[in-house]
């Protein structure tokens, strides 16, 4: 299951990525999809079993706004298709089937962004998981 959210911090605020294998490479042919034809995508509905606390929209960057922002409605990354693609690119490198843990931080430069961890292994199944 992937499972994403905002970590709100006054130091080091980061939107997280968390799954196995599989929920890395689903989120990798996302982004790959996105790449190939750029528009506006919910990532819990396009990634089958994802869970979060809030919403996140994959959409076309408009100039040079990219980046993961909070918008109105919870949260926005904003990549073009090249961003995209060698995103994509660099979670692959967490998926080989000898590779146990790992993360990536994903920043693309521009003033206000949120940073993006792309973590393997790194957590127990249930952080990120809302309980009821």
């Amino acid at each position: 299951m992937l499972r994403f959210d905002h970590l709100p911090s006054d130091f080091n605020p980061m939107f997280l990525f968390l799954g196995e294998k599989q929920d890395l490479a689903a989120l990798a042919n996302l982004l790959r999809s996105f790449a190939a034809s750029p528009r506006p995508l919910d990532v819990s509905e396009q990634v089958a079993g994802a869970r979060s606390r809030t919403t996140l929209q994959l959409v076309p960057a408009e100039g040079d706004d990219f980046g993961m922002k909070r918008d109105r409605d919870g949260f926005r990354w904003a990549l073009n298709s090249w961003q995209a693609e060698k995103i994509a690119e660099r979670i692959d490198l967490l998926t080989p089937t000898n590779r146990k843990s790992g993360s990536d931080i994903i920043e693309l430069g521009v003033e206000g962004e949120i940073p993006v961890k792309i973590s393997l292994g790194e957590f127990t199944d249930d952080f990120l998981v809302q309980r009821f």
